[in-house]
């Protein structure tokens, strides 16, 4: 499973290098090249404190897409993609879908436009995104993990955003700084062991692209215990009268 989901995710990682990657990264850098000087970051003299500033802001607008493709269901439809690994490893940092890669440099590219951020900040902010994807995404543990997570994204943070159930995976958005989750309300700390996932995705990469726009999606399988469902609802019915004895079929009927 592990090696189906490296081959996958690093042929469509060469995918997206080809046609967008290499393009996004050149655009921005062209973009910011030409834009520098211009925006909010102009009235800032001291670099340090643009630098900063610069990669705050990047990272704040992630966050607030990364939650956007979450909450709306046709930005959903592509980022599942990236949620449909059946094998969270570093590889998945990489698997994206072109649609998703292309509205985020956009994205970007905008914020770049407003702030005027210096060439050599975009650089070095899309250089600390790409390795902070690629740290938070592998399976691993190690220590002080928990305390580090309080400033950064960790993978501990990301087992969960990559839980099954959305009450679970709708937390911990944050690609560098943990802490817009903590400031917005969605940080969860529930601790996971592993990730299971509801859908089977395609694992070829062209049959993914088409999954990540809605063409050949397969049907979730339903993994409820039915009848725990409805044990659990005749109890609760049974609490409200203090359970009396002598309705426990209609208990159970109803709640059926």
């Amino acid at each position: 499973q592990a090696r189906r989901s490296y081959q996958t995710n690093l042929s469509l990682f060469a995918f997206n290098s080809i046609f967008v990657t290499v393009f996004s990264v050149t655009l921005l850098l062209a973009i910011a090249e030409q834009t520098a000087g211009y925006g909010l970051l102009s009235l800032i003299p001291n670099p340090t404190v643009k630098a900063l500033l610069s990669f705050f802001a990047v990272d704040l607008l992630l966050y607030v897409w990364h939650r956007a493709c979450h909450r709306f269901e046709f930005l959903w439809l592509f980022h599942r993609i990236h949620h449909s690994d059946q094998c969270l490893n570093v590889s998945t940092a990489f698997r994206m879908h072109f649609l998703e890669i292309l509205t985020t440099t956009c994205l970007k590219a905008g914020l770049i436009i407003f702030l005027g951020i210096d060439k050599i900040f975009v650089l070095a902010i899309e250089t600390l995104i790409l390795v902070s994807m690629m740290f938070h995404h592998t399976n691993t543990r190690f220590k002080f993990e928990r305390i580090l997570g309080n400033f950064i994204s960790v993978p501990s943070l990301y087992r969960i955003h990559h839980a099954t159930e959305p009450q679970v995976h709708n937390h911990n958005y944050g690609i560098v700084f943990s802490l817009w989750d903590r400031v917005f309300g969605t940080s969860s700390r529930t601790e996971l062991s592993y990730v299971e996932l509801k859908e089977k995705p395609p694992e070829k990469v062209f049959d993914l692209i088409q999954y990540g726009l809605g063409w050949g999606a397969q049907p979730r399988e339903c993994s409820v215990n039915l009848e725990s469902m409805i044990a659990e609802a005749a109890y609760y019915k049974a609490e409200k009268r203090d359970f009396h004895p002598g309705f426990e079929l209609l208990d159970w009927l109803e709640a059926k």
